[in-house]
């Protein structure tokens, strides 16, 4: 009603208008979050941040940009992006191998009977340990049992932390990884 009885409204104006648009009808609006947990159970683990974004996102617009308004970038910086595509490329690359390594070490576990998210977090968490000599391998056990506490079943990051425990100690044995 404000922004409708404004006679020339300014671009700081338009963007707070659609600032209240967003803060008005999508953030936390019930039938929006009914919809995106139809969708995933996760789902709210991540709306607060990506709402943040969006508001973020609309109060950095220029009016001399026009309609190309850039976007937030999806890394903080080039180290950010570079870890993060080195991480996912190792953890494809190398997932038969990793498999292998989690069927050794998961003691009286058929393969086909781990959760798959299990699966994933322990394949990414070798890729870390494997390929990143500056993070201490106590830093990856505690993310990715975590990522395992809020991602899988209740009995998972116990399950994961015993697995990749068992997988580190090989991996000294054998002199493959040289790192505390």
């Amino acid at each position: 009603k404000e922004y409708a009885q404004l006679e020339k409204p300014t671009y700081k104006d338009d963007k707070e208008f659609w600032r209240k648009v967003f803060r008005s009808f999508i953030h936390r609006n019930e039938t929006l979050d009914d919809i995106l947990e139809d969708e995933s159970i996760f789902w709210n683990d991540d709306i607060e941040i990506v709402q943040s974004f969006v508001l973020k996102t609309i109060k950095q617009f220029t009016k001399s940009e026009g309609e190309d308004q850039p976007l937030l970038p999806m890394f903080n910086d080039e180290e950010d992006r570079e870890y993060a595509t080195k991480l996912l490329r190792e953890t494809l690359v190398n997932g038969k191998d990793y498999r292998e390594q989690i069927t050794k070490n998961a003691d009286n576990w058929d393969f086909e009977r781990i959760a798959f998210m299990d699966v994933v977090i322990m394949q990414v968490a070798m890729a870390e340990l494997y390929e990143f000599s500056t993070i201490p391998i106590k830093v990856t056990l505690n993310e990715y049992i975590d990522l395992a506490k809020a991602y899988s079943t209740p009995k998972s990051s116990t399950f994961i932390n015993g697995v990749l425990d068992a997988i580190v100690k090989d991996l000294k044995k054998s002199d493959t990884i040289f790192k505390d």
